[in-house]
């Protein structure tokens, strides 16, 4: 008997053409951007404004980021729950997460150069990331834009939106441990944002869930990202859109860092009337402070609760 074929995930490419808004081009692009996001959570975004040369040059500064002693890197702490260092309590090499919030301010990302390297041998690491947060900030909000107005949301709605975001910059690093079979380094989730948009380096291992519950591995493309809708997505649109649910599988020894910029918005969320109507639709979640909804999973995990990937509805469901 034949083995189920693996679906693949959605291609859009946002090159210049598809960028340039009331072309048909760009209405072409919004349409498959909402078609991928209400199907699978996520599609592969093509896109070269990120150049090879910083791509390499984002991946070196993070091999040199994560050579730092852990008690420096440690020193990445943040009041949000996930925003600062995260390692494995056994052995940090296995896996280590850093964040800088606020990553598109260059300020902030010297903040966290500075911390890193007090005596300023950063390599040009500030100029790299920020660059890297700007072009992926920039991506990002071409998606939401899209969304917005594929819903019909009116424009100063989205306008209003895109001045309330914040961007997290998150750096990962993995280490399969020795073992035979394939290792899952990060277990199922769903992020917490509302997009997150993920590079990883020349080793992959993310694989996304979209539907029957097949794993299917994310093939890169060349000037490729992969764009993931979040928990705040998911309310955002009356659970038109659905998370990404993902994971991280490697190898035996096999190393992997990625990028991964999350938005996230600074204050209320409010569902859009656009997106409520009594019959079909009708309003499943009440306004909700996003940031605080880290700090309602805080509390879950410091009650001994998992992180369930419904943790958006107990927080804000009606």
């Amino acid at each position: 008997m034949d083995s189920p074929k693996l679906q693949k995930l959605p291609v859009i490419n946002f090159g210049q053409e598809n960028l340039q808004h009331g072309t048909k081009s760009w209405s072409l692009a919004r349409n498959e951007v909402r078609h991928a996001l209400e199907k699978c959570g996520c599609f592969l975004a093509v896109y070269d404004a990120v150049s090879f040369k910083l791509r390499d040059s984002v991946f070196s500064a993070l091999e040199k980021l994560f050579d730092l002693p852990v008690e420096t890197k440690k020193k990445n702490t943040s009041d949000t729950l996930f925003f600062g260092y995260i390692c494995d309590d056994r052995d940090p090499s296995i896996r280590e997460n850093m964040g800088i919030e606020n990553s598109t301010d260059i300020e902030e990302v010297k903040k966290f150069s500075k911390l890193m390297w007090p005596q300023g041998n950063d390599d040009n690491f500030s100029g790299i990331i920020h660059e890297c947060a700007n072009l992926l900030s920039e991506l990002e909000q071409v998606v939401i834009r899209m969304v917005f107005e594929s819903y019909g949301v009116e424009k100063l709605k989205c306008d209003s939106h895109i001045d309330s975001i914040v961007y997290v910059l998150r750096f990962n690093n993995y280490k399969a441990p020795g073992v035979d079979e394939r290792t899952v380094i990060a277990p199922p989730h769903t992020d917490k944002c509302l997009i997150s948009i993920l590079a990883p380096s020349q080793v992959n291992g993310l694989e996304v869930n979209l539907k029957d519950e097949q794993w299917i591995p994310v093939d890169f493309l060349p000037s490729s990202f992969v764009v993931m809708a979040g928990d705040a997505l998911m309310a955002w649109s009356n659970d038109r859109i659905r998370p990404c649910l993902h994971r991280v599988q490697m190898n035996a020894n096999a190393r992997r860092s990625s990028v991964l910029m999350s938005s996230y918005h600074k204050g209320v969320v409010h569902i859009p009337q656009e997106l409520i109507d009594d019959q079909e639709n009708p309003q499943r979640y009440k306004p909700f402070d996003h940031l605080e909804y880290h700090n309602f999973l805080k509390k879950e995990l410091e009650t001994g609760q998992h992180v369930q990937c419904d943790a958006i509805k107990r927080y804000c469901g009606v």
